[in-house]
């Protein structure tokens, strides 16, 4: 099987959403998938999500959710919730994590920049968001 490493670093909720649409596509393909998140994307895979913080004020926010629902797409929240019940495996950067003082979903694995590098090093395909 071939190995996808997602690296979520930025903190644009555009980007987080295609990363999140990648990782539970490649994983429907049946590629073993890993997404690493970092920065404030760990904020998506947290106990209390806040993806507000990404790099958009609320109204904009707001108009954003509101189309995705009048489309019928999935929300960054259920996207992150489809990740790990497709089997993506999620880490998100421990250091990042005790900087903003919040706990990793269920499922979610800790982890630092040589596990990144580790998974990378072995994969396929290495993308960044």
């Amino acid at each position: 099987m071939s190995k996808v490493v997602i690296m979520l670093a930025d903190n644009d909720i555009a980007r987080a959403y295609h990363a999140l649409v990648v990782a539970t596509s490649a994983r429907a393909m049946g590629y073993e998938v890993h997404l690493f998140a970092t920065g404030l994307g760990a904020l998506i895979f947290s106990k209390r999500p806040r993806t507000r913080l990404l790099g958009l004020p609320a109204l904009a926010m707001w108009l954003i959710k509101r189309r995705l629902k009048r489309l019928g797409a999935a929300s960054v929240k259920e996207l992150a919730r489809q990740c790990l019940s497709l089997g993506v495996k999620v880490y998100v950067d421990e250091p990042v994590l005790k900087m903003l003082g919040v706990e990793p979903l269920e499922g979610v694995e800790v982890a630092g920049s040589l596990t990144f590098l580790a998974l990378a090093k072995e994969a396929d395909l290495v993308l960044t968001f």
